[in-house]
């Protein structure tokens, strides 16, 4: 059995990508091949190909090449072009899935459906629909969400509450039949050694606490609020050393700009760094304390999930499905997203009970390797699959 697995303009080698990487490889362990079909200059091309997956390059057309976030914008001549571009891109699409041997269609969040869901409905083969993070259901893009719902045969989601959260009751309530949950898998023996690496460090007489933000600098994953909680932490424990790591780049100038203003103005610059983009998230994880993820808005971040396997008790929101896998107070805690004095009471917390912190973290890890390794997770995608080509229901 053959998917065709497209993902559009894919970006750096992060979560979606490295997912995908993950869930072809554990698939092709069930007899199942998946063919990555996307940008031939693209990250994800070169790692498929080094892994030994089968690749398509699949390139952008026409205005899709220059504004992949505002399809719908512009004036109304733009919005002809983007619409033509689609079109063609779609055609190509659906010329390319049975030139490949393909059997199913995976297809990754509305961007995909825009770029793909016509040509898999004109290939005559099923759709797999991999929602993954999307904002919820609004303006154009529910025009794509209602195509996506339509088209595809099976629509998987990360988290349980995931359907009514992005397209409504109302609208998931119709198709809900399609859907199915599963929580992504994440290379499980990968992380060990930087497990080992955590479980083995000595914490020394006037070392800092380090808490470690993952993710790109913009409001949606609300580093201000880590801010604003240092700064209520640091007025009530003006003396122990603290350093704040905000590993990620910058997708909002603007708010990129603003935060650092915050920090300047709090007179915090020698404790919080701005890391930028950094390809050693797994080593900065081991050397952390707690992992803070205060996001306005998720899925189930990989970065959570890895935090936990490798040991690192995590603070998150009650964004999107982090509430599923992380279980507050046993291997993390759940704080409200506008409550800067919420997160200084716990990070205060944790500064004074290191050993309960620990213990947490060794929870944590103990949950992870029971609930995210990727067998379990490739043999509901593989059952999923085979269901969509009429194997079984």
């Amino acid at each position: 059995m053959r998917v065709f697995a497209y993902m559009p303009t894919p970006g750096g080698l992060t979560g979606a990508p490295r997912r995908l990487l993950t869930l072809a490889s554990v698939l092709r362990e069930q007899g199942i091949d998946m063919c990555i079909a996307t940008q031939r200059d693209s990250e994800l091309f070169r790692a498929a190909e080094e892994l030994g997956l089968k690749t398509v390059a699949v390139e952008p057309v026409g205005v899709l090449r220059e504004r992949h976030g505002a399809l719908f914008g512009g004036n109304a001549i733009f919005r002809l072009k983007a619409l033509f571009s689609l079109l063609v891109q779609n055609l190509g699409i659906a010329w390319k899935i049975p030139k490949h041997g393909a059997d199913v269609v995976w297809i990754r969040s509305s961007k995909g459906i825009a770029f793909a869901g016509l040509g898999a409905l004109l290939s005559g083969r099923p759709l797999v629909w991999d929602v993954d993070y999307e904002l919820p259901s609004r303006g154009p893009v529910r025009w794509l969400h209602r195509l996506g719902l339509w088209a595809a045969k099976r629509v998987v989601f990360q988290y349980s509450a995931a359907p009514d959260a992005i397209f409504g009751p109302g609208l998931a309530g119709r198709y809900r039949q399609k859907f199915k949950t599963i929580i992504p898998g994440i290379d499980l023996p990968s992380l060990e050694p930087f497990r080992a690496k955590r479980m083995a460090r000595e914490c020394r007489e006037g070392d800092p606490f380090v808490i470690l933000q993952v993710g790109t600098i913009c409001d949606r994953k609300n580093q201000q609020l880590l801010i604003d909680a240092l700064v209520r932490v640091r007025q009530a424990r003006p003396n122990g050393p603290i350093r704040v790591q905000l590993a990620g780049g910058v997708f909002e100038e603007d708010y990129a700009g603003s935060l650092k203003e915050k920090v300047t103005a709090a007179g915090l610059e020698e404790e919080v760094e701005f890391l930028g983009w950094r390809s050693d998230v797994h080593e900065l994880m081991a050397g952390a304390d707690v992992l803070a993820m205060p996001s306005r808005d998720e899925g189930v971040p990989n970065t959570v999930q890895e935090a936990m396997a490798i040991g690192l008790p995590v603070l998150a929101s009650e964004a999107g499905g982090m509430p599923e896998v992380v279980t507050e107070g046993e291997t993390g805690w759940i704080l409200g997203m506008d409550s800067a004095e919420s997160w200084a009471d716990r990070i205060g917390w944790c500064l004074e009970n290191r050993k309960q912190l620990d213990e947490v973290g060794q929870r944590a890890a103990e949950y992870a390797v029971e609930h995210f390794g990727t067998q379990q997770w490739g043999s509901e995608y593989g059952r999923l699959i085979a269901e969509s080509c009429g194997g079984g229901e």
